[in-house]
């Protein structure tokens, strides 16, 4: 249950980091006004390291 939440949580960001990227440089300063992108970032990386944990660890007890 855990794992495909994480998986469509770190899509889900990954899209919102490209969307963000291309309305900055469309319209400079358009999202940095209301959201910093570097939380976004930093968020989206601590997701991923955990869905690549669970995902490991899942391939390691299917064997």
């Amino acid at each position: 249950m855990f794992h495909p939440i994480t998986k469509e949580l770190f899509y889900t960001l990954t899209a919102a980091l490209v969307i963000f990227c291309a309305l900055e440089l469309a319209w400079p300063g358009i999202v940095l006004a209301y959201i910093n992108i570097n939380w976004v970032l930093i968020f989206w990386l601590i997701v991923g390291i955990v869905v690549v944990a669970v995902d490991s660890k899942k391939q390691t007890a299917d064997k």
